[in-house]
């Protein structure tokens, strides 16, 4: 009967997962359809400009998390960013934001590499392999990739992936499960790049939250200078993240199609008019969990499967560790 543990998804969840269950001595499989480290922590490259386009930073006030952070950082994967963050109020004002943070370097995705690179070299993580489905029952459950092939029998099953991918590969097997998850709400997110070729003026901040008056129509809620961010090398490259709303209401339509109207509130916010020498949006269907479900984690002893996801606990990156983390110790010790 096969006895190892299948996690799907390798971000910071279903890493977190794996860390805790491999020090605990239990044989673990590791599949993530990207075609390598990053999901939502993803670092995209054009040219001499990186984006990170999801996951801007994290913060750490979990002990557990703590620890981790504290490796990552003498390792050369993360760094404090000390930048000068605030907040736009409605009213024009701007207020200070002074929160401890942390980026991966050289990009977000340094924190995926460096949570991966801890683990044993069996355990490592199958890139460019999604799980399309599960057949089987409790202690040997069969995972299938897209191509209708077998990815292998598993013992036990983590799902760290976000809410509605949990419930379409959970609604046959694991209905009850399916249901759970199917309560928790994620927004989108269109996220604008611009990069420009030369230095643009100083505005005073390197990032900053918008407020939004009540009624508002509110595009942005997010900008940041990602040139700015430790080791980034400092060439001008701005992040816009739209604000939930926004993106919701904008959900179909075509990255061209929202560009221009993203720009035009980017240079509104900013005072930056230049035109980019690169613009490009990305959509994130499940960026924020805007109704998370607060209980840290799903788990079935009866069936062997374990649910984890910031979106289980609360909107934030180190939630999302944690729930994996939590998952894992209850895992381990069943």
């Amino acid at each position: 009967m096969p006895h190892a543990i299948a996690i799907i998804g390798a971000g910071l969840a279903g890493l977190a997962a794996a860390r805790r269950l491999t020090a605990a001595g239990r044989a673990v499989s590791l599949f993530d359809k990207g075609r390598g480290p990053g999901g939502r922590l993803s670092t995209r490259r054009a040219g001499d400009w990186r984006f990170d386009h999801g996951g801007q930073f994290v913060t750490a006030r979990d002990p557990a998390f703590q620890a981790v952070m504290a490796g990552l950082l003498r390792a050369g994967h993360a760094a404090r960013w000390d930048g000068r963050i605030v907040r736009l109020e409605s009213d024009g004002g701007i207020s200070p934001h002074p929160v401890e943070r942390f980026v991966g370097t050289p990009g977000m995705n340094g924190l995926i590499h460096g949570l991966a690179a801890d683990l044993p070299a069996a355990c490592a993580p199958r890139w460019g392999t999604r799980v399309a489905a599960i057949s089987g029952g409790p202690g040997d459950w069969h995972l299938q990739g897209e191509d209708g092939g077998d990815l292998g029998h598993f013992g036990r099953l983590v799902l760290a992936i976000p809410a509605p991918q949990v419930v379409e590969l959970l609604r046959i097997p694991a209905p009850a499960l399916a249901e759970q998850a199917a309560a928790a709400i994620l927004a989108p997110c269109w996220a604008l790049m611009l990069g420009f070729a030369g230095p643009v003026p100083d505005i005073g901040w390197d990032a900053a939250f918008i407020a939004a008056a009540g009624g508002e129509d509110r595009p942005l809620s997010w900008i940041a200078h990602d040139g700015a961010k430790p080791g980034r090398g400092g060439a001008a490259s701005w992040v816009a993240h739209a604000s939930p709303d926004w993106s919701q209401r904008h959900l179909e339509e075509t990255a061209d199609q929202v560009t221009g109207p993203l720009r035009a509130a980017f240079a509104a916010a900013t005072g930056i008019d230049a035109a980019p020498a690169f613009i490009a949006a990305h959509r994130w269907r499940y960026a924020l969990p805007s109704r998370p479900l607060r209980d840290g984690f799903l788990f079935d002893e009866t069936l062997g499967i374990g649910v984890a996801g910031d979106w289980c606990l609360d909107a934030r990156a180190e939630a999302a560790f944690l729930s994996g983390h939590h998952l894992a110790g209850v895992m381990g010790a069943a």
